[in-house]
């Protein structure tokens, strides 16, 4: 009689053959995981991506217990665009298309608030997306995503990204402000996370270097992933590429010990409606 191959041993298939499972996947750190020396994860996260945003609230939750460090780059369309030409992921005009449909989908599957940005975090002739050139404007051309982005490297300075993210990005995508006007909320946003605006756009006027310095080492570290696009999830040098790769993300942190705090932090955001189940999550 045939029987499948299982974890602990070999197995007879048709014909009484043999077959040796491969083991399980490489489990590195379970030695050294603790409560006083815990897994930490990069999330490099865009300002600008739908699905970045749709990944933060699991992100969140997962901070309350684990330690989460959020990593803000610059979009993909700015990384890639030359002056007058395509972005590569622009030159693709049905990809657009379809994030916009998807990504209201995936909200309303996990239950997370969702409305697609108006106006766009950075200037790009996008729409309508079967005819738009898809060129991206210069940076110095760009009115809101290089004000985001330091803003964003002003809180990771004071290991505040995940809670500027939390305060910044439901404006963006979250349908928390009337259509057309979520810059003019991003101020008392950053400043309910504790942080003082009009003194950090002061320093960022006058220090730009300090804070391109942030940005430009996350995008470093964000390529040492060998991945392209965000949300890029990064633990062990393993990377997990979009906001569907969360369960099986979390499973594997899970896989290698992860060390549950004794006492938690206060979660920033209440468990999601779909949250990992057994054998992976709680």
């Amino acid at each position: 009689m045939p029987r499948t191959a299982t974890r602990h041993g070999p197995a007879l298939v048709s014909g009484g053959t043999q077959v040796t499972p491969r083991a399980p996947f490489p489990a590195p750190n379970r030695e050294i995981v603790s409560e006083e020396n815990p897994l930490e994860v990069d999330v490099f996260y865009s300002m600008r991506s739908p699905y970045s945003y749709l990944s933060l609230f699991r992100l969140a939750y997962l901070n309350s217990n684990y330690n989460v460090n959020v990593k803000v780059i610059f979009p993909v369309s700015a990384r890639t665009a030359k002056p007058g030409q395509k972005s590569a992921i622009g030159g693709r005009w049905y990809f657009w298309s379809y994030t916009i449909n998807d990504a209201a989908r995936t909200g309303r599957y996990e239950g997370i608030p969702f409305r697609m940005f108006n106006p766009d975090p950075i200037l790009a002739d996008t729409w309508p997306p079967e005819s738009g050139s898809q060129i991206t404007a210069p940076m110095d051309k760009q009115p809101y995503i290089t004000w985001l982005v330091w803003l964003a490297n002003a809180a990771q300075l004071q290991d505040k990204a995940m809670e500027y993210c939390l305060a910044v990005s439901p404006l963006i995508f979250g349908a928390e402000t009337k259509v057309g006007e979520w810059p003019f909320h991003v101020e008392a946003a950053f400043n309910s996370i504790g942080m003082n605006y009009a003194h950090t756009i002061k320093d960022i006027q006058a220090n730009p270097d300090k804070y391109d310095a942030v940005w430009q080492q996350n995008q470093i570290d964000f390529q040492a992933t060998g991945q392209g696009g965000v949300p890029t999830m990064s633990w062990n040098g393993e990377p997990f590429f979009g906001q569907d790769r969360f369960n099986q993300f979390f499973w594997r942190l899970r896989e290698n010990g992860l060390a549950k705090r004794q006492v938690p932090r206060e979660p920033m955001v209440a468990q999601l409606l779909r949250w990992p189940s057994s054998p992976g999550g709680e």
